[in-house]
């Protein structure tokens, strides 16, 4: 499993769609510190995406998912199973009068890939 931007890709590619290159670099950080602490983007993929017993993580990338709302950073998970998207921080909405929070998740299920 690879969890990782490729070797050839400049730096500045890989944090140019955040609001700001201060802020997209230290967002990286912070997620790679969450990653650490929560045990590897193995565990927090099956904890987030309830994975099948037989489902293993192929690839995953940081990146930014547009939205209409505008970029939402995140991690985008690739399994034998399905592709899915987590935000890295929850998102406010609002629920009546009320501000709710949660993480954005997207996912397609029955992808089917070999290893």
């Amino acid at each position: 499993m690879v969890c990782s931007l490729p070797d050839d890709m400049p730096f500045f590619l890989t944090v140019k769609t955040g609001p700001s290159l201060t802020e997209a670099a230290m967002g990286r950080l912070a997620q790679g510190t969450k990653v650490l602490a929560e045990g590897g983007y193995e565990k927090i993929f099956k904890q987030t995406f309830e994975a099948l017993p037989d489902e293993q993580l192929i690839v995953c990338y940081a990146c930014y998912l547009s939205t209409s709302a505008g970029p939402v950073m995140g991690v985008l998970y690739i399994s034998t199973a399905k592709i899915a998207f987590c935000s890295d921080n929850p998102l406010s909405y609002k629920a009546g009068n009320k501000t709710e929070w949660s993480y954005y998740k997207v996912k397609a299920i029955h992808f089917l890939c070999t290893i």
